[in-house]
């Protein structure tokens, strides 16, 4: 689909949603697009559309049969056979079902007493310091941590390399190219201009899914395991609503998504949260001294600092969007971050207030709508209720220690690259 598909529209606002001036103000872009009355956005080198109404946005995601998700929540058109954000009803209800058996509450609390002890074990490790990077130390880790142990997979390699570290390289490779036009992206990858290491870690991350199903479905057939160990396992022994089962190659799929899903955007997620706390003035205090604010605390950074920009939906007919008419099988991007700052939902937007009504601010887009719904959420929220208390019972009088860098080079994603704090010993 290589056509152009879109242009310039009079009255909606031109951006370049990888370029360095939305990278770094794009908070103000939003707000000018709603302040404009005219809340979308074109993008030519990315030859789409993007909506930053909260209300349009929802409007959009309730048309199922017109909006699809069949050519993936990216802006290169996905013609392999996807997963959950890359797959429409029936499709979609089937999976859902299997990772509802598998993907739920009760698993996610069954860890929580894990996820306690990996946190406490990386503050003991720098404790004595007085001083590390958070973002590094905690919120990089804690949800490779808890992927890892849902998926199954071992943290070190035979010979003791740990997979954290490349696994993250190859996630920063993989989101860094959603918003990159699909030749662009080609001619990157052709050029080297993507690291050669972060191709690397696409690699050896693909060559261990390969070899955690095969080891699954050996210890399945074996008896050595019941189909209870891991997600992979649940996968492979849960049938969908017509008894059938999940194709090897969606399984690998899962396994991609849910690695660079329920990793990358709870570790910005996680940062975020502690930032907001240490720079409003007062909202330290306020959270340590009532912890029952710690879930307020969470939704109002997930509003304020949404850790995904959006996400793409493709129109399976023509319609008309902000009265301009869009052709079939364009790219629209569903702006989550710019709908949670808009003025017609949220009062007085960009300010972070713990004195807003919870449920009012759980009206934020920042885990999406409807049926492809983040099914990751309460995990999501339950990492950022475990780092919270932990930290605030273990690092006395938290604060700044050094300049704070904020992450680039996944421009679907806003939030922290480094993170440094010091604590009294």
């Amino acid at each position: 689909m290589s056509e152009q598909r879109t242009k310039p529209q009079e009255g909606f606002a031109e951006v370049e949603f990888n370029s360095e001036p939305f990278l770094t103000d794009f908070k103000k872009i939003y707000a000018d697009m709603h302040n404009s009355g005219c809340p979308f956005a074109h993008s030519s080198s990315g030859d789409h559309y993007a909506v930053g109404s909260h209300s349009k946005i929802m409007e959009i995601l309730k048309q199922y049969d017109v909006w699809k998700a069949k050519y993936g929540p990216g802006l290169n058109y996905l013609e392999s056979p996807g997963v959950l954000v890359s797959v429409d009803p029936p499709e979609h209800t089937f999976e859902v079902r299997i990772v509802s058996s598998s993907f739920s509450r009760e698993v996610f609390d069954a860890m929580a007493p894990d996820m306690e002890a990996f946190v406490n074990e990386q503050i003991d490790k720098v404790y004595e310091q007085g001083e590390a990077d958070l973002h590094d130390l905690i919120s990089i880790q804690l949800p490779l941590f808890v992927i890892f142990r849902l998926l199954g997979f071992d943290r070190y390699d035979e010979d003791g390399t740990d997979r954290f570290d490349w696994v993250r390289e190859g996630i920063i490779a993989s989101v860094g190219l959603m918003l990159v036009p699909p030749e662009e992206a080609a001619a990157m990858i052709d050029s080297g201009n993507i690291e050669k290491v972060r191709m690397q870690a696409l690699s050896r991350t693909s060559e261990l899914f390969s070899k955690q199903l095969a080891e699954a479905k050996a210890k399945l057939d074996s008896g050595e395991w019941q189909g209870e160990e891991n997600l992979v396992t649940r996968f492979l022994t849960t049938p969908g609503p017509d008894g059938s089962f999940l194709s090897d190659d969606k399984i690998l799929g899962f396994m991609g998504f849910l690695l660079t899903a329920g990793s990358a955007t709870t570790t910005i997620m996680i940062s975020n949260i502690i930032y907001r706390l240490l720079t409003e003035e007062g909202a330290w205090d306020k959270v340590f001294n009532n912890r029952e604010l710690i879930p307020l605390a969470i939704e109002e950074t997930l509003r304020l600092d949404a850790p995904v920009h959006g996400l793409f939906r493709t129109n399976d007919e023509e319609v008309e969007l902000g009265g301009v008419k869009v052709e079939k099988d364009t790219k629209v991007m569903l702006l989550w971050a710019a709908g949670n700052l808009d003025p017609e939902i949220f009062d007085d937007p960009m300010k972070f207030d713990l004195d807003r009504d919870l449920a009012k601010v759980r009206r934020h887009l920042a885990f999406g709508y409807g049926t492809h719904f983040c099914r990751g959420a309460p995990l999501a929220r339950l990492e950022g209720d475990v780092v919270l208390r932990i930290i605030f019972e273990r690092l006395k009088n938290l604060r700044l220690n050094g300049e704070v860098e904020m992450e680039k080079r996944m421009p679907v994603l806003q939030g922290i690259r480094k993170l440094p704090v010091a604590w009294d010993v």
